[in-house]
């Protein structure tokens, strides 16, 4: 039986990021890693260039498995962090926690804008902020950042009972808190339609 075959790092960006993990090894430096997910004070956020009109923020690592053979963050990677910040969010505005048969989030719609690429073990900001409140849906963005934006994310969110499908209003309770948390949120789609 052969051993395990080792793989090797050809591309340009592997070898640099490979060699500046030896270099920071070979110096014993040893880099400031936040807990996982850990919500970032306010105090935090101007070194990783966030902009103001945000109110929400966890800090995170990027991960090895989180890569590609390219050497910078993959795109899936950055769905996994949004929907880590926005259940976050989500907790600490006072959704219910989630089961079957309670009311919750379901995407109805996501993407993302990117607008600088991300490295292995690169610490970054992840963001989230309640933008659009409808009856039964809202809408939210994401950042990812480290020196400033480097990728911005969107989600529109049905609030539904899982179980059976159906759309719920959003509770005027829950409503209050988002706004406590992010006064700037429109109550009204652009073309000034309620948002379903």
């Amino acid at each position: 039986m052969l051993g395990p075959r080792k793989k090797q790092c050809r591309s340009e960006a592997c070898q640099l990021t490979l060699g500046s993990m030896r270099s920071t090894v070979s110096r014993g430096e040893q880099a400031a890693v936040p807990s996982e997910n850990e919500t970032a004070p306010k105090a935090d956020w101007a070194r990783f260039g966030i902009e103001p009109g945000w109110s929400f923020a966890i800090l995170h690592r990027v991960r090895w498995s989180e890569c590609d053979p390219f050497g910078h963050a993959n795109h899936r990677a950055y769905f996994e962090w949004f929907e880590e910040a926005r259940n976050r969010y989500l907790e600490s505005v006072g959704l219910a926690p989630l089961s079957p048969t309670t009311p919750g989030p379901v995407i109805a719609e996501t993407g993302i804008r990117y607008d600088q690429p991300l490295a292995y073990a690169d610490e970054i900001l992840v963001s989230a902020r309640t933008i659009r409140l409808g009856r039964t849906s809202f809408e939210m963005e994401y950042g990812a950042w480290r020196d400033g934006l480097c990728a911005l994310g969107r989600a529109v969110l049905i609030l539904m009972v899982n179980v059976s499908g159906e759309k719920v209003p959003l509770p005027p309770e829950l409503r209050e808190r988002i706004l406590a948390h992010d006064p700037d949120v429109a109550g009204a789609g652009l073309d000034g339609s309620v948002m379903r």
